[in-house]
């Protein structure tokens, strides 16, 4: 499984070097409305509609339906499908600015970083950030960021 986990890394690696036109949906691998079908592809299969997000950084495109939470699921190579393929930020918006969640990551570990979300709309009380501000280690921003035991939270509050 290792062996696989390291081609998928080199490929997409390659593919972010070399970003080319995208015709399938990474998280679910449905053909985007106006591609022409693969010669492998079944000929009943339907298109997903347009791309809908694209990571500058990535290169991973997805179509709407993956943004939706039921269709988070444990998709292709355990990579839930509305979470880009960087491991600090899911399509431009950093980990730290928001509440834990279990789809933070790259896919093949979670992040468990600094979070610094806004205090009031977080989910979290005032006892769950620190007490100082201090830069973050992943942005470097000054802010009050949440105390260890709540990086790992699934849900703001529930550990």
């Amino acid at each position: 499984m290792d062996t696989i986990n390291k081609m998928e890394q080199m490929a997409w690696e390659e593919r972010r070097r070399n970003p080319v036109p995208v015709s399938k949906c990474d998280g679910c691998l449905l053909r985007f409305r106006g591609t022409p079908p693969d010669e492998d592809d079944e000929d009943d299969v339907e298109d997903v509609g347009d791309a809908f997000k694209r990571c500058t950084t990535c290169d991973y495109t997805i179509c709407e339906n993956c943004t939706q939470p039921d269709m988070q699921g444990v998709p292709y190579f355990d990579r839930p499908p509305g979470t880009c393929r960087c491991f600090k930020s899911n399509f431009g918006e950093s980990y730290c600015l928001s509440s834990p969640c279990y789809l933070h990551g790259d896919g093949s570990k979670p992040y468990h970083g600094d979070r610094h979300p806004d205090v009031a709309s977080s989910g979290y009380g005032e006892d769950a950030f620190e007490a100082k501000e201090r830069e973050c280690r992943t942005c470097g921003v000054i802010a009050r960021c949440l105390k260890k035991e709540h990086l790992k939270d699934a849900v703001p509050g529930i550990n």
